[in-house]
């Protein structure tokens, strides 16, 4: 179980995120054609697809470069609602990392906390809206108690992966507030938010990824 992430690290987890993304892909357009127009299986198929194409050219040592030029990479490949607020979390991420070669939990948690903060303001959402954000808040949170009580990187990550999974679930019959969802009303509310389900698979390849 991983304590801290190196740089190569960080490129190795990021391979495993987008090659199972792959996996459910299927499952996260079923859920977006239910509450908005479908793509975001493929969104996350040629985003992901072009990250891990690039990952070999982007930097080495400087996991807040890595992040950041991973975040435009998939938004220039994929470019949508959810890439570009994708793209934002992993930039805000990785201006908060600039120039770290390893981060343990502490930064990973400052991480999370500017990502999410970009998410808001670029969506100009907050929680409880049925976005990205109601996974994205229960999981630093989860961090934030993992580390109060004095646990590894893996188990925080393990913790906020399961926490942004209620998240998402929670977002089932909340009424949706912006984009194509909101046209649907009722219909939308049905099903949990997709780009929140996205953000908690992604959190447990990532958890999956430091427990080893």
């Amino acid at each position: 179980m991983r304590d801290r992430f190196t740089a190569e690290d960080v490129r190795a987890a990021l391979e495993r995120v987008g090659q199972e993304a792959l996996g459910y892909a299927d499952r996260l357009r079923e859920l977006d054609a239910a509450s908005g127009d479908g793509d975001l299986g493929v969104t996350m198929t040629i985003g992901w697809n072009a990250v891990r194409a690039t990952l070999p050219s982007l930097p080495r040592d400087d996991i807040g470069a890595l992040l950041a030029q991973t975040g435009m990479s998939f938004n220039k490949a994929a470019a949508s609602t959810f890439g570009v607020l994708l793209a934002t979390a992993l930039m805000r991420a990785g201006r908060e990392l600039k120039g770290a070669s390893e981060v343990g939990l502490p930064e990973t948690i400052k991480a999370f906390e500017a990502a999410t903060q970009g998410v808001r303001e670029r969506g100009k959402a907050e929680v409880g809206d049925k976005t990205m954000l109601d996974a994205l808040a229960p999981a630093i949170e989860a961090l934030r108690r993992v580390q109060g009580e004095g646990q590894p990187l893996a188990a925080a990550l393990d913790a906020a992966a399961q926490a942004a999974a209620e998240g998402a679930r929670a977002t089932a019959g909340k009424t949706p507030k912006f984009g194509r969802a909101s046209w649907l009303g009722p219909r939308a509310a049905e099903v949990q938010d997709p780009g929140a389900t996205a953000v908690a698979l992604m959190l447990r390849s990532l958890a999956d990824f430091a427990r080893g």
